[in-house]
């Protein structure tokens, strides 16, 4: 699995974050808690993924497959990375029409 230092340390922190916060909620039960069993296919999820980071390699699970790559779609909605990479690209080619001129 080839990712980048600067991303893997990132996901390493991400991940753990995520599961203590599941196993965190998942102990406490309580409305909007999840219960402790239902937690556990997520915490395996964030277990398969700390594992094959540390090991460097990715680990061969559909969950996995599907749980990141809803992750990332989340993201990129929350963050709404779209709008925000064709305001990069307008303003950067703005600042390069003004810096034509000047």
């Amino acid at each position: 699995m080839e990712i980048a230092p600067e991303s893997k340390e990132f996901l390493i922190w991400l991940f753990n974050d995520l599961r203590k916060d599941l196993a965190e909620r998942a102990d406490e039960g309580g409305r909007g808690n999840p219960d402790p069993g239902k937690a556990a296919p997520q915490l395996a999820i964030f277990d398969a993924l700390l594992t094959g980071l540390a090991w460097g390699e990715a680990p061969d699970d559909e969950a996995v497959r599907q749980y990141v790559a809803g992750l990332a779609k989340s993201a990129d909605e929350e963050n709404e990375y779209e709008r925000i990479m064709r305001e990069h690209q307008a303003l950067a080619e703005l600042d390069d029409a003004l810096a034509k001129r000047g």
